[in-house]
């Protein structure tokens, strides 16, 4: 088939004339540079270590690109990533380059601060605690609690030694007895105080609360 160089001009005319429209948005837009923040994400943490004390959840950005796009930019679409593969216990210095930082397609990372994020680690280890149920509330007068009783009575907390050595108990959520006169029964989510430790696998229990008068 023949080449005819003026086969679909109007579509080749109009195709140039967006391409040149839209160089012309974006060589007119200014570059500048702007801060933000950047939610660090950890990745390949060892086996049977764990992330402990405050660990930063952000870092400091400097950006600099066309204003539009910096505009558009949302702290959704960037991140830190931190390769953890390297630790083992005790404090740890691990450092930030730009490369570890993702950022959208044109846009420059001028500076990124802190440089270097300290933490700590310590051997993950799992603990059996009893349950201690949360009771809210009195019987009504006359009555009493004469006894407390939680299925399961123990359960399996997993984290860090040092945070299980301090564990007492799990706690479970509150079984309201007030001006009761019949013992309570009730299904209840099992927890544990210390955020940074976890049930190895949720767990509920049933607390039974047994009210009887009380005894002259």
């Amino acid at each position: 088939m023949a080449y005819h160089p003026f086969r679909n001009l109007g579509l080749k005319f109009l195709s140039t004339l967006v391409a040149a429209l839209l160089w012309l948005i974006v060589a007119g837009e200014r570059v500048v540079e702007r801060v933000m923040r950047a939610p660090v994400e950890f990745q390949n943490l060892p086996a049977g270590l764990e992330l402990v004390g405050n660990p930063p959840d952000t870092v400091e950005v400097r950006l600099r690109g066309s204003s539009g796009a910096l505009s558009r930019m949302g702290a959704g679409d960037m991140s830190a990533v931190i390769d953890l593969s390297s630790a083992r216990p005790g404090r740890r210095l691990f450092h930030i380059t730009q490369n570890q930082v993702n950022v959208p397609y044109g846009i420059e990372i001028v500076q990124v601060g802190p440089s270097t994020l300290t933490m700590e680690f310590e051997m993950s280890a799992i603990r059996k605690v009893p349950v201690e149920p949360d009771i809210d509330g009195h019987p009504a007068a006359g009555y009493e609690v004469t006894s407390i009783k939680s299925e399961p009575d123990t359960v399996e907390v997993a984290g860090p030694e040092s945070a299980l050595k301090r564990l007492q108990a799990a706690i479970t959520e509150p079984v309201a007895i007030a001006d009761q006169t019949r013992s309570v029964r009730e299904v209840v989510t099992i927890g544990v105080p210390d955020s940074t430790l976890r049930l190895r696998a949720p767990q509920t229990a049933i607390v039974t609360v047994t009210i009887s008068p009380i005894r002259r």
